[in-house]
Formats: structure tokens, sequence, C-alpha cells
């Protein structure tokens, strides 16, 4: 039996419900080819319209584009969140058993690219930076702390036109997605299973604030939450050395008078199986040389960290921390505008001060009071590279660039002077129209244009405009003599050719 109208009804409204994000932009995702590693290829972008109803509707019936939502609002706050694993090949059940054993309440679903996307759901709003903090507790706690993390960032900018990044949804295609939600033994689950579990595991904002991931060690009181989860979970073969090393930093920090003997019982508690004298003894003498910092960068800590938690703890990474770089956007116009996620907040950026590394550390302590440590040029320079290669561009509105401007002028030059009623009035600076095209003597267009303030383009680049939106120059006798002029489309005399969609067809969005 068909579902009747009320149940379909209700089936959208639900999804709708559950995946609310910014309504004045959206994402879109066109399929493409499989690569040899198994992640589906696309193309993607933003969309800045308001986003409708029926784009919820579409996606779930399966038609193209797929819809990626914006979680964060223009009032920094979201109703969900979500860690975006993407490594190859992953244990779905694996990653499921310790989320239920450490008792938080995530949706796992398969990814459009095959990896896994966590979803935290709230039934009512909260921050962003809420969010964020819970969802990168997670990742670190499950080992996946380079994940990245949606909403991107705690804040946007929206007087400057900023949006924020999206994600694909799940179900595209509804019960025959292949991005689909799991059961706790990995199995796919319906729309309608999917809602269940929402509705089983969805937080108010209490109970998501109150969510615990890791639970302070006392025999490691105010030191690196990396350390904590591990050892909890265990040290995986090939990684003793570089924890031992990790836990003698912390060893000299919080007992400096015995932390030599701390660092052998560490080893004969926590390794399994520990390393031997010699591998202990060879550390002590390593430290007693020198101090050194924590390598939060080398496994397994890097999988694990928590930069946020560890540097406001005692022992922690503290002046050592390193600022987290995230996704680049670039507004695209005659001077640009980039956007960069700092530690999850966003800094708006000139092109200067992106180049720049001292502009950029200014930037940070004028907007978010932060400043981070300096780089070399060659590693300044690959950090940047490194951004530009996954930049995000959106391309701003020819209206705003000075190439809209100047046809924009050059209509209202061809309309102000009032038309032209022989060629001869060319001569007085108007515009004589005949056979569809508009001709005129630059000197005139020249001579209005500084009235108007422009002089974003020389002679030279307004004729390579003109021909490139199908005009030229050319001479035509005025009288008795020849006179060179510049002539334009007239587009009152195209023929208007509207291709109309059938309103009994679906149209696209």
């Amino acid at each position: 039996m068909p579902p009747s109208f009320l149940g379909v009804h209700l089936r959208y409204e639900k999804f709708r419900e559950i995946f609310k994000g910014l309504d004045r932009a959206y994402g879109v995702y066109y399929k493409g080819e499989t690569k040899e590693n198994g992640k589906l290829s696309g193309k993607a972008y933003i969309k800045k319209e308001p986003l409708f109803d029926q784009y919820y509707d579409a996606h779930l019936d399966g038609k193209d584009p797929g819809l990626g939502i914006i979680p964060i609002m223009d009032d920094s706050n979201c109703y969900w969140g979500c860690c975006d694993i993407d490594k190859y090949p992953l244990d779905f059940k694996s990653i499921i058993k310790k989320l239920r054993t450490k008792n938080i309440p995530m949706i796992v679903c398969r990814s459009k690219s095959g990896g896994a996307h966590l979803f935290l759901f709230a039934k009512q709003s909260v921050p962003a930076s809420l969010m964020r903090r819970k969802l990168s507790e997670v990742a670190a706690s499950l080992g996946y702390a380079d994940c990245e993390i949606f909403p991107k960032q705690e804040e946007i900018k929206k007087d400057r036109g900023d949006t924020g990044n999206f994600l694909n949804l799940p179900y595209h295609g509804g019960d025959e997605s292949m991005r689909y939600a799991m059961d706790d033994d990995g199995n796919s689950l319906s729309v309608e299973e999917f809602y269940q579990l929402y509705d089983k595991y969805v937080l108010t904002p209490k109970e998501l604030k109150e969510i615990k991931v890791v639970e302070e060690s006392r025999e490691l009181k105010d030191g690196p939450p990396c350390l904590e989860t591990l050892m909890a979970e265990g040290f995986p073969e090939g990684t003793r050395d570089n924890a031992l090393y990790q836990y003698a930093v912390y060893a000299k920090k919080a007992f400096p008078d015995h932390w030599q003997d701390k660092i052998s019982e560490f080893n004969h508690k926590y390794m399994d199986p520990a390393l031997s004298v010699n591998q202990v003894n060879k550390t002590i003498r390593q430290h007693e040389k020198k101090e050194y910092a924590y390598k939060c960068k080398d496994q397994p800590m890097c999988s694990h960290c928590n930069a946020n938690l560890c540097r406001q703890r005692q022992f922690g990474i503290g002046v050592d921390y390193e600022h987290k770089f995230g996704d680049l956007t670039k507004y695209q116009s005659d001077e640009s505008v980039w956007f960069l996620n700092v530690d999850g907040r966003r800094l708006e950026l000139t092109t200067d001060s992106l180049f720049e590394q001292s502009k950029f550390r200014k930037a940070c302590m004028d907007n978010l009071n932060i400043l981070p440590n300096p780089l070399s040029n060659r590693d300044w320079t690959a950090r940047i590279q490194q951004l530009l290669q996954s930049v995000e561009i959106i391309e701003m509105p020819k209206e705003v660039r000075k190439e809209g401007r100047f046809e924009q002028h050059l209509d209202n030059f061809i309309n102000d002077q009032g038309k032209a009623l022989n060629i001869e009035e060319i001569l007085i600076g108007k515009a004589w129209s005949e056979e569809g095209k508009i001709y005129f003597k630059m000197s005139s267009l020249e001579e209005y244009l500084m009235k108007k303030r422009f002089t974003e383009f020389t002679t030279t680049q307004m004729g390579a405009r003109i021909k490139q939106i199908g005009g030229g120059d050319t001479r035509k006798r005025v009288r008795g003599r020849l006179v060179y002029m510049w002539y334009v489309p007239d587009q009152e005399k195209e023929e208007v050719n509207l291709d109309l969609p059938s309103m009994k067809e679906e149209i696209p969005f």
C-alpha cells in the first residue's frame, strides 16, 4: 500500500527539521567519477541564495544536485554537528562500538565518499563553539583528532557576506541511498529507522554540555589529554617509545624531584609489553641533558590530540601550542577578501595580510587576541601554499567588479546623453543607433566616466572590454569626413528567445 500524502509530507518535514542550518546559502554536489582510492569525485560549490524546503525534498528523492547544508547560522548557533572521518578503509562497527562504550550519543552515517560522518544532534540550537568543542573531544578520544569538524567555525561574518562551509547530507535518494545511517552492528538503516535513532539520541543543550569524553587521571593530573586516552585504551604497537618520551616531558614538569622514578613506574604499569630497562634508561638520559617539548605531531599523540583542553592544563602544551589553521575561503573580486579558520574562529584577511606573515600575525592580534608563533619564510610559504591547494573560491557578482561597473556606466552613458536623432550628433557626445549597433566616440565616453569618477580603466582597457562584450571600433563618414568611433550591440534590437520550462516538468535547482 502506497504511503499516504500526510505520511510522505511528515517524512520530508522531519528531514528538514533535523538538518536545519543557514537559510541564505547552501551547497550543491554533482557526481563525478570514482577515483583509484575508492573516493567519489565531483563538483561542489556554494550557492548564495535562499534555501527552500523543496531543495531538501529533492535531495531525499535523489534528484541532482545533492544538497549540502551549512550547520552554523547567522547567530553563531547550530542544531547539529559532525565529525567527518575521511580515512580508508574504515571499520564502522569498531567506531560505533567505541561510541557506545563511551556513552556518546552519536549517529554514524556512511558519507558519499565511503568515509564516516559522526553526527551529534541538539533539540534546540546551541553555540557553535560548544558543538565544536564536544566534537573535537570525541574525535580525539576515538583516535581521529585530525578529522574535519562541522561547523568548521565558531562564528560567521554575515555583514561581510561570509557563509561558512557546508556538509553533504545523508540519504540522497532516500532508502536507496549509499549515504545511510547505521545500527550498532554497522547495518544500513532506512530513513524512518534513522528518524527513530535520531529521536533516541538527540540531546537537550544541557545534556550536550554535560557530555564528558575524557576523565582526568589521578596519575596524570593536569597533563596532556592524549596520554590520558592512551593510558585507558593502550598504546599501539610501534608507538611505545614516542609515548614514553611524551610522558617524560610531563613527568619533568609535574614531578621535578623524582621524575626518573615516575617514568619507570609508567612503563611497567601502562606499556604492554613493557619496554626494556635499557630503553627506559636511554629516555631518562636524553631528558637529563635538556628540556624538551611535547611531540604533538607524532603518533600516537597526534591522533588523540585535544589541543584546546591541553593548553588549559598546568602541565599541558602551554606556549608550545600551535594554532590550528583550517579552511581558506576566497571571495573573488578586484580586491579579493579571504576568510581563514583559526582555531575554529573566522579571520577576515586581505591578500596582503595573508601573504605577509607579519601582517597576518597583527590581524590575529587585532581580531582574535592571539599571537601565533613566527615561522621561517620558507615554512610560512609552505603553509600558505598548502592552504591554497584546497581553497574554496566564491565568485562575487559582476556588478561589484570593475568590469561590471564599467558596463553599467557604459549603459548609463548611452541612455543618459539622449539618443542621437542622426549620426551627426555623435560629434556632440551622443550615441547613434543603426542596424543593431550603437555608435559613440571614445572621447565622449571618457568625459562621461570622469564626471562619474570612474578611473579604474585606461582607454586601452575600455577598448578591450568593449570588444569582449561584442563591440568594436570602426570609421564612418560624418559631414564628409571619416570619423573614428566605437560601437556595442544594441540590446533593444536583439531578438529575445526565452526557453521557458514546461510547468509540468520538474525545475532543477
